[in-house]
């Protein structure tokens, strides 16, 4: 996961093609930032601020409104800074040397942002995941191990793992201008800080294993394997399950649609994860191929993060499709919209 922080703002766009193979690398490297990820960033801020405020209607005393509460925010900022990160390959296009200064300024000051707020998403999803095993393997127990208080503790701890462990990635590079005798003009550089010269090998190793595994891996072989038991206990144990279902005590446990949207909602979190993990393993493993291919290497961290985007933006078309209480409160705000308008 840490290759993405650290490689995250490489100037694709910025760099002459030589062959037909650059070209075609460098012309997808501009669809992924210059256009894909900046359209999916848009379209995910306004998804989850809808989402918010939605999910506030209805109210946040259960856990699973906490926990599509608490996913919404952390999808907002991560729609919110990603762009951010890549505004200079927009930039580019227009002043190189701008671009460059914003490039460095973003490095410096952002590059782990939008991923603290990826891990902490897929973290929300392993919950999720967690949780919807519980209640559909144990719906009489549910409620008494998630309760909101518990959910609420849990939430405020997934922020601050997160934190924690990716504190030390805030600190590796430091900001400043120098003269540029070619432009007669001052440019913004970015470079390696004390500490990571210091540490550089054991900071690469903490990021590329420590991180990938704790924050992604893990998490999501928990999040796939609670799916495929959730998947199978809801279709070819479905009668019995639908008999649990009928005598629980809870009113969260009752509907299998809630079960199955937030089934939906793990399934395409893994989705998105697989093959980034895969992509990951593959090119920390693949060192000659990653010197041979650079720009390569830089494409498929762009698809990376154009997919966890992707994954920031979507949930809001779930919640609609399968959610008809979610669908009827939106409906009512767009009504009351137009009353407003009218008025």
């Amino acid at each position: 996961m840490a290759q993405t922080y650290l490689n995250s703002s490489f100037p694709l766009t910025t760099n002459t093609p030589q062959t037909n193979q650059d070209w075609v690398i460098t012309i997808l490297d501009m669809v992924f930032n210059c256009g894909l990820l900046h359209c999916l960033s848009v379209s995910g801020v306004l998804a989850n601020i809808i989402n918010i405020l939605i999910l506030s209607k209805y109210g946040l005393r259960e856990t699973t409104s906490l926990l599509l509460f608490s996913l919404s925010v952390s999808d907002l900022f991560c729609s919110l800074l990603q762009p951010i990160r890549r505004l200079h390959c927009i930039v580019a296009q227009f002043d190189s040397q701008l671009a460059n200064n914003m490039r460095s300024f973003t490095v410096v000051y952002f590059f782990p942002m939008p991923d603290i707020f990826v891990s902490i998403s897929i973290l929300h999803t392993t919950v999720i995941a967690v949780e919807r095993l519980v209640a559909v393997c144990a719906p009489l127990r549910v409620s008494r191990i998630f309760t909101p208080r518990r959910v609420k503790w849990l939430l405020l701890f997934i922020y601050m793992y997160v934190i924690v462990l990716m504190a030390p990635t805030l600190f590796l590079f430091d900001f400043f201008w120098t003269p540029d005798p070619s432009t007669n003009r001052t440019t913004g550089v970015f470079t390696l800080t004390q500490f990571y010269k210091s540490s550089y090998d054991s900071m690469n190793q903490y990021m590329n294993m420590g991180l990938t595994n704790l924050l992604v891996t893990f998490t999501l072989a928990v999040t796939i394997i609670c799916s495929i038991v959730i998947g199978y206990k809801i279709t070819v144990g479905r009668k019995s399950t639908l008999v649990q279902l009928s005598s629980s005590v809870s009113k969260e446990v009752k509907d299998m649609k809630v079960i199955k949207m937030l089934l939906t909602v793990c399934v395409v979190n893994a989705c998105v994860s697989l093959p980034t993990v895969t992509i990951n393993l593959f090119l920390l493993y693949s060192n000659t191929l990653i010197q041979s291919s650079g720009k390569l290497y830089y494409l498929l961290r762009s698809f990376i993060i154009v997919l966890y985007q992707l994954n920031a933006s979507i949930n809001f078309i779930i919640y609609i499709s399968m959610s008809s209480k979610f669908a009827s409160i939106l409906n009512t705000f767009c009504h009351c919209k137009k009353k407003t308008n009218n008025i």
